[in-house]
């Protein structure tokens, strides 16, 4: 096989690999949306409504803001991590021994469970912010 023929070939192989590559990764991150995104909303769901029972506590992670909820006498027992648009981009159970972590900070944008961000703004009033 000539140069010119292998370095084609080649190339058209090295091509195909990266294409593959990429639909990979497209499938991963899709993977790992979907599966971050189910945790999200069983956490959201053990919350309930924001505001009964009232939340213990808040922290504010530029862009994110985050609210705690108690449960079983645990005052930061879940959590929940809110942009600007009422994404819930993270959210944490401390229930039991270690705390599970769902999180989509990396790509705020891929978070399909939401919340009113007005009433989580208006929580943070509730605490003086």
């Amino acid at each position: 096989m000539k140069v010119g023929v292998r370095a084609a070939v080649f190339g058209a192989i090295a091509i195909v690999a990266l294409a593959l590559l990429v639909l990979v990764g497209r499938w991963e991150e899709r993977r790992h949306a979907d599966k971050e995104n189910a945790k999200i909303l069983r956490i959201r769901e053990a919350v309930g409504r924001l505001d009964r029972p009232r939340p213990t506590g808040f922290r504010i992670l530029n862009p994110f803001t985050c609210l705690t909820y108690a449960r079983d006498g645990n005052k930061y027992a879940l959590e929940l991590c809110v942009d600007g648009a009422g994404r819930v981009v993270e959210a944490i159970d401390r229930r039991g021994g270690t705390p599970r972590i769902a999180s989509l900070r990396e790509d705020p944008s891929a978070a399909t469970v939401r919340v009113d961000r007005g009433e989580v703004d208006r929580l943070l009033r509730s605490f003086g912010v």
